[in-house]
């Protein structure tokens, strides 16, 4: 075989490696990044790693916090990283009309957000006010700025 030939071959090869990737590879991919990010980070690292040519795309909703709020003494960053994911794609619209008290469920485990207030007013989350909606919406995923960063402890738990 030629070596264009078998190059070709292997880069085929990564392609569909790359595309062919699942929903959990997706989801650990974006937790991944948001640990390491910044706040201010958040949106274009979710949307970055969160894309169709890297493999399946997660359809969601990120709450970032506030660029001033900090993770540092945080026990356990990927909690909160999944936390702040919703797992589908909420628009304000979408997130305006839930009731309070509806339980949003995150990408940590048994763990959801709970809608606190839904008066255009003051509309929040885990008692936290969002602050800026749509920051970035798409078909897929739909990102929306919050106050403070939500604590999982506090209002997360679903009961079983």
């Amino acid at each position: 075989m030629s070596r264009s030939v078998i190059l070709a071959f292997l880069s085929a090869l990564a392609v569909m490696a790359v595309v062919s990737g699942t929903v959990e590879d997706t989801i650990r991919r974006v937790v991944d990044a948001l640990v390491v990010a910044s706040f201010e980070e958040w949106s274009a690292t979710f949307i970055e790693t969160n894309d169709k040519i890297r493999g399946d795309v997660l359809r969601s909703t990120l709450f970032i916090p506030d660029i001033s709020a900090n993770l540092s003494g945080c026990e356990d960053r990927h909690k909160v990283a999944a936390y702040h994911i919703v797992t589908e794609r909420l628009e304000y619209f979408d997130l305006f009309s839930k009731p309070n008290q509806t339980r949003l469920p995150t990408l940590l485990k048994d763990y959801s957000i709970v809608v606190t207030n839904n008066s255009e007013s003051g509309f929040s989350v885990n008692g936290i006010l969002v602050t800026e909606t749509e920051v970035f919406v798409d078909r897929y995923i739909a990102i929306h700025r919050i106050a403070s960063p939500l604590d999982f402890k506090t209002y997360g738990r679903t009961d079983s």
